[in-house]
């Protein structure tokens, strides 16, 4: 069978080496610190799109009942050879048939909707999430951002010009996602509106790494102290409103309130 372009990606970059990367290391660490503020003592959980499981493996450690689901074999193989007793399969966040309905108290989209491009995709997605949690259940939704796109690639890459006479950027500097492409880019508008369709009830939203991806050289020339201090930093900042958007990734905790 054919790789697809998702697996392709995932086989030539590493998920497991980039959490490891202090700018990785923040995102990880932020997004864990906002998931224990929702954990309870015996909680299920569905981390869809688990990669190489580096959340598993943490969730795993500290007693939770952890799940996953993985579209590429590679990142499962990885992740066995860390954790062999994971309990993972493969499979795609538009159709998790092998998931009982309702059987996760907190269910983690924390890649999926990268990859998944236009709203009828991503909400195939946050419907399937929706009916594997239980109502009342929590769901952790990543996106990635428009403006870091525009700054990084467009910007300072020197490509903007091109990339708007192409339409590839809009005159509102919105990325418009081209066929064939691996990422889709969005804006907290279009997350709201994700929700409306989905019938999803925002709890928080959070930026787990803010400047982080900006400043990876700086960060790693840090020391380990003002390094930790940056952690605790993006940690107290990330649910601050005018930030919110402006790193590369958000992620939208949000309620299952039916099926």
């Amino acid at each position: 069978m054919a790789l697809t372009s998702i697996e392709k990606h995932y086989n030539k970059h590493s998920e497991d080496k980039r959490l490891l990367r202090r700018h990785g290391i923040v995102e990880f660490e932020t997004t864990m610190y906002h998931l224990h503020r929702f954990l309870q003592p015996g909680n299920s959980i569905l981390d869809v799109g688990a990669g190489t499981g580096r959340y598993c493996s943490a969730l795993m450690a500290e007693g939770y009942q952890v799940k996953a689901v993985e579209l590429v074999r590679r990142n499962i193989e990885v992740f066995l050879q860390r954790e062999p007793s994971a309990d993972v399969v493969q499979g795609d966040a538009r159709n998790m048939s092998s998931i009982p309905t309702a059987s996760a108290d907190i269910t983690l989209l924390l890649g999926p909707l990268y990859h998944l491009i236009g709203d009828d995709e991503k909400v195939k997605a946050l419907n399937e999430a929706k009916r594997v949690t239980k109502p009342g259940g929590l769901i952790f939704v990543a996106y990635l951002m428009n403006e870091y796109s525009i700054l990084s690639y467009c910007f300072d890459e020197e490509r903007i010009e091109d990339l708007l006479a192409r339409g590839v950027v809009d005159e509102n500097y919105h990325v418009q996602v081209q066929e064939g492409e691996l990422y889709d880019y969005v804006r907290l508008e279009d997350i709201n509106r994700l929700n409306e369709k989905a019938g999803l009830e925002r709890v928080t939203i959070f930026s787990p790494d803010g400047a982080a991806d900006y400043m990876r050289t700086r960060i790693n020339h840090m020391s380990d102290a003002t390094f930790s201090r940056f952690i605790e930093y993006q940690k107290c900042i990330s649910e601050r409103p005018e930030l919110i958007g402006a790193g590369s990734h958000v992620v939208d905790v949000v309620r299952c309130c039916s099926h």
